[in-house]
């Protein structure tokens, strides 16, 4: 009996010491914090906060210290299996409390314990019943004790993981939901983006249209205007070469006229001669005879007529038969086609007088001449005239 009650004693003694290594983790409350958040974070419950830190309520403070669960420095001579019995837990919520692989322990090292009334597990020596069956009683009790305790433990660890569960499905859905408002606000965003962008493209093609229009109907009315100022120029342009035409061709009839009139005094004036000649001796006979049938026998064409001058830059002033028109500037020279009449011929030109066809030209050709005129203004006064040219010799 008296080893008996030795060995229950040396225990509680034992167990008054290992209550002596048992330490409060502490945590500082800081701006934000609730009961529930720092529960979480530091995987225990919102009641054993209640219970550790003897809160009456959920209200904290800025720098409030709570106590968050106790630590066990491990001795000499520890195991996790007489410190589980010390402390009324069992070696299973040692090692899940610490992450144990093993039951393997260190001296000095810190053990978690989330018990928040390890103090109350202990039996004081003074308190130790002096026989057996007081000591096996008190046994019974503490396993009891500790069954109870580790019941409400797996409760309570149960609360936790399914609060916390129910916090992680809230947390996952309320980010699924976040994440579905930003992704409908994104898009929306972006088809306002495109519509606008498609309005301004929109917008700019109209403007574009509008400005290609306005282009094509200027020019339209630019090129009319034009076409207008032509058709007049052509117009005035026509009429002027009209009148010059009738001017040319009055001036023309006048000379005409005035060339028949002097053709008719000089026709009077030769048969007037001839008629003196009969009187005259017989050797001048022969020759007036020559001269009157020349003149009559003479071949009369209508041709168009131009007036060219030697005196110009870059003319030679000799003609094709070598005529020196720029030392004999009022010589009578008409340019003729060959074909029509033969160089060298003698001609009668009407307006002109007579000339000599000694020389041709690259535009002559057919019933043309070109008559020589000593000076430009003289050339340009001539113009294009009708006229009849008769060939004498």
């Amino acid at each position: 009996m008296k080893k008996l009650v030795a060995t229950v004693a040396t225990g509680v003694v034992l167990g008054g010491s290992c209550l002596s290594n048992v330490s409060a983790a502490e945590y500082q409350v800081q701006n934000g914090d609730n009961l529930w958040n720092i529960a979480k974070e530091h995987r225990t419950t919102v009641d054993k906060l209640f219970d550790l830190n003897n809160l009456k309520s959920s209200l904290i403070h800025p720098n409030q210290k709570l106590i968050l669960n106790e630590q066990y420095k491990v001795k000499k001579g520890d195991t996790l299996s007489s410190i589980g019995y010390k402390l009324g837990v069992t070696v299973t919520d040692l090692k899940e409390w610490n992450n144990l692989e093993s039951d393997l322990i260190f001296i000095d090292q810190m053990l978690t314990i989330k018990k928040s009334n390890v103090e109350q597990k202990g039996v004081p020596a003074a308190q130790v019943p002096d026989n057996k069956s007081a000591n096996e009683d008190e046994v019974n009790e503490t396993n009891q004790a500790s069954e109870n305790i580790e019941a409400a433990q797996a409760e309570e660890e149960a609360e936790a993981e399914a609060a916390a569960q129910a916090e992680a499905e809230a947390e996952e859905a309320a980010q699924a939901e976040a994440e579905a408002e930003e992704a409908a606000q994104a898009e929306a965003e972006a088809e306002a983006a495109a519509q606008a962008e498609a309005e301004a493209e929109e917008a700019a093609q109209a403007e574009a249209e509008a400005e290609a229009a306005a282009q094509a109907e200027a020019e339209a009315e630019e090129a009319a205007q034009a076409e207008a100022e032509a058709e007049a120029a052509a117009q005035a342009e026509a009429e002027a070469e009209e009148a010059a035409q009738a001017e040319a061709e009055e001036a023309a009839q006048a000379e005409a006229e005035a060339e028949a009139a002097q053709a008719e005094a000089e026709a009077e004036e030769a048969a007037q001669a001839e008629a003196e000649a009969v009187n005259s001796s017989e050797n001048e006979e022969p020759v007036t005879e020559t001269n009157t049938q020349e003149q009559a026998s003479g071949e009369t064409i209508s041709v168009t007529s131009t007036a060219y001058t030697a005196n110009c830059e870059g003319c030679s002033g000799v003609t094709s038969t070598g005529i020196d028109l720029n030392a004999n500037p009022n010589e009578k020279v008409i340019a003729v086609d060959p074909n029509v009449i033969p160089l060298g011929t003698k001609v009668y030109v009407e307006g002109y007088g007579h000339a000599v066809a000694g020389d041709i030209g690259g535009a002559i050709n057919g019933n043309k001449i070109d008559v020589h005129v000593p000076t430009r203004d003289e050339a340009l006064n001539w113009g294009v005239r009708e006229v009849n040219v008769t060939v004498v010799e």
